[in-house]
């Protein structure tokens, strides 16, 4: 699988500490840190007890530090039209779980068609909206809500992403990432974890986002 082969053998466990630490702690182009180093940590992140099962304007206010804004019809939809039911939704996907820990037996459950997750995901593309209803929140934006939410379960996916593992589409991402995190006894997972103890960031990140991070630095090399 690309993604393993990329980040077990085409990029050096040095070079991904030094990708992962010039993220959070290098300035950018234009000579500030990286709006996206506290996509994580905004607000007491995500995945805070507090807020937990709910998506909250701090959470879309994060996810636009990866530069995907909402439109004012997208904040009305999942902060007040849709709250109760995203709510319903977060609350039976787990919060705790890795995903390099999620059993191939379990996986259908957790992340599979007609599991809270995909449901999650429709709701957050209106999917069941008529098309002039729908509020332009596309794959990536989805991908970064519901990573902001439930971190170490959701993978971000983006057009970087996509172009450096090969992936076939979005729908396709989280049994990808799944079957690279898992394979040779979880031997990617480990890895991530090295990666992270080498590079010392200031606060500890999901595996998934530490991945997510060197891809896209390996991607946008200027940016």
């Amino acid at each position: 699988m690309k993604l393993r082969k990329l980040l077990l053998e085409e990029i050096s466990t040095a070079e991904a500490a030094r990708l992962l630490r010039n993220y959070y702690t290098k300035p950018g182009l234009k000579g500030r840190v990286r709006t996206g180093a506290r996509f994580d940590t905004w607000a007491g992140g995500g995945d805070a007890p507090d807020v937990v099962n709910t998506i909250t304007a701090d959470d879309m206010l994060a996810a636009s530090f990866l530069s995907v804004p909402f439109e004012p019809t997208a904040v009305i939809g999942l902060l007040d039209e849709r709250r109760v039911d995203i709510s319903a939704l977060l609350s039976r996907i787990p919060f705790d779980l890795d995903l390099a820990d999620l059993k191939d037996g379990d996986f259908e459950a957790v992340l599979g068609v007609g599991s809270p997750a995909w449901k999650l995901w429709d709701v957050l593309r209106g999917n069941d909206l008529e098309e002039k209803e729908k509020w332009g929140i596309g794959p990536t934006r989805a991908s970064k809500l519901m990573a902001r939410k439930r971190p170490r379960l959701i993978p971000i996916w983006d057009s970087v992403v996509q172009t450096q593992t090969e992936s076939k589409g979005s729908l396709n991402q989280w049994t990808d990432w799944h079957e690279a995190l898992t394979e040779d006894g979880c031997a990617l997972a480990h890895h991530l974890d090295d990666v992270q103890e080498l590079a010392k960031l200031p606060h500890r990140i999901s595996r998934l986002r530490a991945m997510d991070v060197v891809l896209w630095m390996r991607g946008r090399p200027a940016a």
